[in-house]
């Protein structure tokens, strides 16, 4: 997962800002002010200003505030006045203490009966589950805070509730359409405004989820918009650098990436921020694994790692890992990959797992539910205004039956919400009494009985293996172009047979990422012949593919595939402590991948190591050196023979 979004967190009800010495002169204006209460909201005014420009002076002066409105007993001003200590907190990364203040923010506006403020803490106390990775709770705040809003028709925290709900929505795949309509939604309401800050915002949000998307052209569109946004405002820009930066670095363009990725630290440093540095510490690191700058990359992500430990971030900590783990690989140093491994596994798992899955769905349907019922009242208010000259009977008959649809909806939502939990629970019930099978269909056998004896998996070295990699040509074209029903079904006929294929030629499934599927020979089993094993094999996937394509099943998309391979050595071992997943690691394993990629459909490309080792065997024809990623040239070959023909 890519960085955390951008969340907005509101300021002040009224969003103004000063000049140094408008500060300074407001300062000076408190000092004289003898009316109290006049006095602490002076103070909010002048934190909520500095909290811009400089973070400790913002949590002072707002603790000032605090101290004379609980002097005085004037809430109205304490809840504003916990609520920039708070601000100033968040904005430095140091989540704890900004959850507690807005805590206390949260009840005194409760006390009043404040709608708004309290709407704006439930927006920024999810602000802060949202950050430390808890995405139930952070949209449970949400959520209660959209609904307080629409209560009273506040159109700057409908607008901030919708663009970090999106942010939540952003986390995963599946709810990407819902994250966009979230933005594009927050978007309109702050251009609604001329809330240029907002708009900024929402724009930033939007070309972050494109990079997570991987299309950079087009999130500099939008995170170029965003720049000039916060530049005609004098905000701060570190978030929309840092975006730009990866986005740079998606293009190529390494030192533009670089420079912007300094310029986002140096901003955080300035202010602060600890969280923005450590993200974009993160991101630099990752600059620097492309650059193959190892050990500048391991810099990066161990500051990273202690930023951590002031934040308690838990998805940095997770991206820091795997940075880790990916430098030490590509530096020969396994061992400390494969505990960075662990490390990145056991802290992915700890921030979702199925109940973390099911709550978010429960409330995006609660959610979505809610917005129906509004939409019919909506529609009946519509109704009536239209037909007021119509029978009072007829009005009441009208309402009626709107109630009835609206109980209707509400029951339907129940029976769904509960067939869903029983069906759940009958489905673990079934899973655990068949533990065994799931656990020697996720590991090899001789894994899962080392599993089974010693409670732990040591990792393994293999000296020579031969991994294959298929892929299908145009696979996301196509999936935008046919239903997800039909997508799903032809990728399970075509993995199937695959599955029954590598079977037969002693090869072991790895895993499948999307449309690829990966496999290796030679392991956990020893032996010699895994070379020839994964040609034979790649020879009967070609030629199931050209039968299918040919005359394909009822419904089966006719795929074409592409089929790499390279022999070389690897590590294997098993990663998480939860969900087990047998894996491999190495080189050999990126230029299997590269063999794949630069292979024509319905060929089998091979490595120079292969051919190497099966020369004597197959008729090949010699490619040349093809430039790979990075600038990297390797030999390729394509195998000449027909499926299963061995040459003379």
């Amino acid at each position: 997962m890519k960085g955390l979004p951008t969340l907005v967190v509101i300021f002040m009800i009224s969003c103004i800002t000063f000049a140094q010495n408008d500060s300074q002169i407001l300062l000076q204006k408190i000092e004289n002010e003898k009316v109290d209460s006049l006095k602490v909201n002076l103070y909010n005014e002048l934190s909520s200003d500095l909290i811009r420009r400089n973070l400790d002076s913002a949590i002072q002066i707002a603790k000032q505030s605090v101290r004379l409105a609980e002097r005085i007993d004037f809430k109205n001003g304490l809840a504003y006045a916990y609520k920039n200590v708070g601000m100033g907190y968040f904005y430095k990364g140091e989540y704890t203490d900004a959850l507690i203040n807005w805590e206390k923010s949260l009840e005194v506006f409760e006390s009043l009966d404040s709608k708004i403020g309290i709407s704006n803490l439930q927006s920024n106390i999810g602000a802060v589950y949202q950050t430390k990775g808890d995405d139930p709770n952070a949209l449970k705040y949400f959520i209660n805070s959209m609904r307080n809003a629409t209560q009273i028709k506040d159109t700057v925290r409908m607008a901030t509730a919708y663009l970090n709900m999106g942010t939540v929505y952003s986390n995963e795949a599946p709810t990407y359409s819902k994250a966009l309509e979230s933005y594009e939604q927050s978007m309109a309401m702050f251009n609604a405004i001329d809330y240029t800050e907002g708009g900024a915002f929402a724009a930033l949000n939007i070309g972050e989820l494109l990079l997570k998307q991987d299309k950079p052209i087009e999130a500099l569109t939008y995170l170029e918009q965003a720049k000039q946004s916060y530049e005609s405002i004098d905000g701060d820009l570190s978030v929309t650098l840092r975006y730009m930066g990866e986005a740079y670095m998606k293009l190529g363009q390494l030192d533009k990436s670089l420079e912007a990725l300094q310029q986002s630290i140096e901003m955080a440093d300035r202010r602060d921020s600890k969280m923005e540095k450590t993200i974009s510490t993160i991101q630099l690191g990752k600059l620097n694994l492309e650059k193959k700058d190892f050990t500048a990359a391991i810099n990066n992500f161990n500051e990273a790692l202690l930023l951590t430990n002031t934040t308690q971030v838990l998805r940095d900590k997770r991206d820091a890992y795997e940075g880790l783990a990916a430098a030490y690989s590509k530096m020969g140093d396994y061992q400390k990959a494969y505990s960075y491994q662990l490390l990145y596994s056991e802290t992915k798992d700890s921030i979702s797992d199925e109940q973390y899955a099911e709550t978010l769905g429960n409330l995006r349907f609660e959610f979505d539910i809610e917005n129906k019922e509004r939409q019919i009242e909506l529609l009946n208010t519509e109704n009536e205004l239209k037909e007021t000259q119509i029978a009072n009977e007829e009005n009441s008959r009208k309402l009626l039956y709107a109630l009835l649809a609206i109980l209707a909806i509400i029951i339907i939502g129940f029976t769904l919400q509960y067939r869903y939990v029983k069906k759940s629970h009958k489905r673990l019930d079934k899973e655990r009494t068949r533990a065994e099978n799931i656990l020697l269909n996720i590991l090899p056998k001789e894994t899962a009985d080392e599993l089974k004896e010693k409670g732990f998996i040591k990792a393994k070295q293999f000296e020579s293996v031969t991994v294959l990699f298929t892929d299908f040509k145009q696979f996301s074209v196509v999936a935008e172009n046919i239903s997800p029903e039909r997508l799903v079904r032809s990728v399970d006929y075509y993995f199937k047979k695959f599955d029954e294929i590598i079977e037969k030629h002693s090869l072991e499934k790895i895993k499948t990422i999307g449309d690829a599927y990966m496999c290796a020979g030679g392991l956990p089993s020893v032996n010699n012949t895994h070379p020839e094993d994964a040609v034979r094999a790649a020879q009967d996937i070609i030629e199931f593919v050209r039968i299918t394509e040919e005359s394909p099943p009822e419904d089966i998309y006719p795929f074409k595939v592409r089929v790499g391979i390279n022999t070389g050595q690897v590590i294997a071992g098993v990663v998480g402590t939860k969900k087990f997943q047998y894996d491999i690691w190495g080189n050999s394993v990126n230029v299997a991948a590269r063999m794949e990629s630069n292979c024509e459909p319905g060929r089998i490309n091979v490595s120079e190591n292969t051919y190497e080792l099966l020369k004597d065997k197959h008729h090949f024809s010699y490619r040349g050196k093809i430039e790979v990623k990075n600038g990297l040239k390797l030999k390729m070959y394509y195998l000449e023979n027909q499926p299963n023909q061995q040459s003379a």
